[in-house]
């Protein structure tokens, strides 16, 4: 808990003598004075105009880039203010564990194997920000939403019955018992629905506003933005600020929180600063109170500051190079992998990332259970011989200037990158690293989101880039022949890759999942898919008059999303 709330005040000294009485008229009005101007202070402290408890808390934080939209179904990029708006029905502790959220008890029924059920407890006494009650035909409203074959999360429900599916027995569909208890009746048994409904792209949205603006406007700057969260949205001027305030009618904390009720900061603003050192310059200052995606080099610098926390956790993807695997030469497996074997992966994490972070050596961050199931054999190390030798099964060898070069000249590849610092940074290194096996390179930067505007049109060769996403299911995603002209960048289509999704979405049980998964993962890997870099971590730097349960500080998500995991037990005291 924040300490500011209970400051120990001085007690007063007693005089040792009883005080001289004033003797002129001039002393008794400067007396009389000061007590006028102390009554006048205690009372605009009593009022909240100066200081006091009642003073509204601030919070600032910076982001380097906008958001795209605040609703899942249109978005996959849903950090930041959504998460505070938002909430889930299930959602996961400061350990990564599921646990309670608008949902207090769920199950996955397996009791008839040809009827499964996942079962649905909801928390009693929400409310959404307008004060429209949660229950559970609000729940079925924002599944069906969610499950529009416009939306980008509409995967994640194909299991119940109704929203994909549209065959199965007669019993189907969301089926609301009560207010606050209901059943998703299911066409197999899907493992993967506790997690889909534990993150951010299954928030529960506003129903009632999903049906008066639809796809097209709901979360967006001109739609509404309503969930049932500890803070509301109360303006967005897009490549600005982002402005919540908190919700004073917020009382259903969950079981994981020491704060049950409201937040107790007021405000929160996020400012849009792109430019990287605008960015240190508030945080330095003291304008910004929180700094995200802290780039290493300045991290050594922010630990030597008493007044302020550094903290730095696994991340849950990857920095990588994507080819366009549609595209000649690239097209080429052989070629793919000769790359992946040619880059120094230590130089890089070193150099770039001062050690932060780990070497990347395949699609998959570290600490995932099909990451750690790949054979050794499948993953990439630095070994300039066995990339040489995939370049000439590629058809390309080295020429009298040192350059690769096959029958129709010598390999150019064009590397885009994004205009952050340490991409741009990382793209150098890799250029050099390229043109030390005979590999002519040329860096063009664009913004983040042209960048993967571009790429989702196929123009480009290569890209540098990252993800985030702490389940294996990421990689249909990427690599997904669906995906293809949308979140598969790489243009990679590959039928054995595709039947592995298959299997692992209509899988009944976590084994089966995890062994499809490693499996797609092998298949990458043995296709050169990827030319992963490192495993990033996440960094934050805050100054120390930021507390979380009273510590300075701030919770940093387990699971690597980049974001505060309980706001309301976040506290700041100036």
């Amino acid at each position: 808990m924040g300490s500011s709330e209970s400051e120990t005040k001085e007690e007063i000294a007693k005089p040792a003598s009883a005080p001289v009485r004033p003797k002129s008229r001039m002393v008794l009005a400067v007396i009389i004075a000061a007590v006028f101007i102390v009554a006048a202070v205690v009372g605009a402290w009593a009022f909240g105009l100066i200081g006091g408890e009642d003073e509204e808390k601030v919070l600032v934080i910076a982001m380097s880039s906008d958001v795209q939209a605040m609703d899942p179904a249109k978005t996959s990029a849903m950090y930041g203010p959504p998460g505070l708006i938002y909430e889930t029905l299930i959602t996961r502790d400061l350990n990564g564990d599921y646990a309670d959220g608008l949902a207090v008890d769920w199950n996955l029924n397996r009791d008839d194997p040809d009827h499964p059920t996942f079962e649905i407890e909801l928390r009693q006494g929400v409310t959404f920000h307008d004060g429209t009650p949660f229950n559970t035909e609000a729940v079925r409203d924002i599944i069906n939403y969610y499950a529009q074959d416009d939306s980008w999360v509409q995967y994640e429900f194909w299991a119940v019955y109704g929203c994909e599916n549209k065959t199965g027995w007669p019993d189907a569909g969301i089926w609301c018992k009560d207010d606050y208890n209901m059943v998703l009746n299911l066409t197999w048994a899907d493992v993967a629905l506790e997690f889909n409904l534990s993150h951010l792209y299954g928030s529960m949205l506003w129903p009632k506003a999903l049906e008066e603006d639809g796809l097209d406007l709901y979360g967006t700057k001109d739609g509404h933005v309503i969930g049932t969260g500890p803070f509301m949205l109360e303006e967005w001027i897009p490549g600005d600020h982002i402005t919540l305030v908190k919700n004073p009618n917020y009382t259903w904390g969950f079981s994981w929180y020491e704060n049950k009720g409201p937040a107790k900061i007021d405000k929160i603003i996020y400012r849009i600063i792109v430019n990287q050192n605008t960015r240190f310059a508030g945080f330095e200052s003291g304008d910004i109170d929180v700094l995200q995606q802290v780039p290493p080099s300045k991290v050594q610098e922010y630990l030597d500051d008493d007044e302020v926390t550094v903290i730095t956790e696994r991340g849950q993807g990857t920095y990588h190079v994507e080819f366009n695997c549609q595209k000649d030469p690239w097209d080429d497996p052989n070629l793919r992998k000769a790359f992946c074997y040619a880059v120094d992966r230590e130089q890089i994490l070193n150099t770039v990332w001062h050690g932060i972070g780990e070497e990347g050596v395949n699609c998959l961050a570290p600490w995932i259970p099909e990451s750690q199931r790949v054979p050794e054999e499948y993953n990439y190390t630095y070994d300039v011989d066995r990339a040489m030798d995939l370049f000439e099964l590629a058809g390309f060898t080295l020429n009298g200037d040192g350059w690769l070069e096959n029958d129709t000249g010598e390999l150019y590849l064009d590397l885009w990158t994004t205009e952050k610092g340490e991409d741009i940074q990382m793209g150098e290194i890799v250029q050099a690293q390229f043109e030390d096996v005979g590999v002519h390179v040329t860096l063009t930067p664009y913004a983040e989101t042209q960048l993967r505007d571009e790429a989702a049109d196929g123009t480009q060769e290569a890209i540098l880039f990252w993800y985030s996403w702490p389940r294996a299911e990421i990689l249909d995603w990427h690599f997904g022949a669906w995906a293809v002209e949308g979140s598969n960048t790489g243009w990679y289509e590959d039928e054995v890759f595709d039947n592995y999704v298959v299997n692992w979405t209509y899988a009944e049980t976590e084994e089966e999942f995890s062994d499809n998964a490693t499996a797609a993962l092998i298949r990458l890997q043995d296709q050169g898919a990827w030319c992963t870099l490192i495993y990033w971590h996440q960094i934050f730097a805050v100054h120390d008059y930021v507390t979380f349960q009273g510590e300075p500080g701030w919770a940093v998500n387990p699971l690597g999303q980049e974001q505060v995991i309980n706001i309301v037990d976040v506290d700041i005291n100036k």
